[in-house]
């Protein structure tokens, strides 16, 4: 029994290791042409030898950095211009240490993750906030750009807040007057600091048409419901 045990889980291994070469063979069959097989984007990972001196003392400062001297994570392409990737982390370390407690700062960020597209950072704060209680029926409708029904009120004026700050353009005066009730005028103006910060990194993304490594998910565009 021992044998035939030991037998079943090295066919069970090998079809898992197969599997997860098929998946991984299948996955850069689908990259479009024009990216780096490394980053997954079209533009490579910046390396600490490309830097010159002055922008290297930024660069050793910055998060994503490998023993390698690679710079990976949501600072990757911003840090072409090391200045820009510094403000950037700057904003983001002010932004998320503002008034916000964790469930809404977390939803707020998924908010802006969802409307940019930014597959990194969402795969990274999707089980941060579940973890913070945010339902995972509110996150399912943040994914798929649901409708707002039934969802808790302060959620729902997070979402309402980003959608139209993000993707409308134009915030009515209901939506406004709401987030400050909810969260207080800085609160208010720390949603969208938070918000904003991701929404640069996507936009980074969208530019260099980042894409996931095999397991995990791309965000694909959806349309409102």
């Amino acid at each position: 029994m021992t044998v035939h045990r030991h037998l079943r889980l090295g066919v069970a291994f090998l079809m898992l290791a197969s599997g997860a070469v098929l998946a991984q063979a299948q996955s850069a069959t689908k990259l479009p042409s024009d990216l780096d097989p490394d980053s997954r984007a079209r533009l490579p990972y910046l390396q600490r030898k490309d830097v010159d001196e002055r922008n290297q003392k930024i660069f050793d400062t910055l998060p994503g950095r490998s023993q390698e001297g690679i710079l990976r994570g949501p600072l990757a392409f911003a840090a072409y211009n090391p200045g820009v990737a510094q403000a950037l982390f700057d904003l983001h370390n002010a932004a998320v240490a503002g008034t916000l407690d964790p469930h809404t700062r977390e939803l707020a960020i998924l908010v802006a993750c969802r409307e940019t597209n930014y597959s990194l950072e969402w795969n990274a704060h999707a089980p941060a906030a579940l973890k913070a209680g945010v339902d995972q029926k509110t996150i399912d409708i943040v994914r798929r750009n649901g409708a707002l029904a039934g969802v808790d009120e302060k959620d729902a004026s997070v979402i309402r807040f980003g959608r139209q700050l993000l993707h409308d353009g134009k915030m009515d005066s209901g939506t406004f007057a709401k987030a400050a009730q909810l969260f207080g005028k800085k609160g208010a103006m720390d949603l969208v600091a938070v918000m904003s910060t991701y929404a640069v990194s996507g936009f980074y993304a969208i530019a260099v048409d980042e894409h996931m490594p095999p397991g995990r998910q791309d965000l694909e565009s959806v349309p409102r419901q």
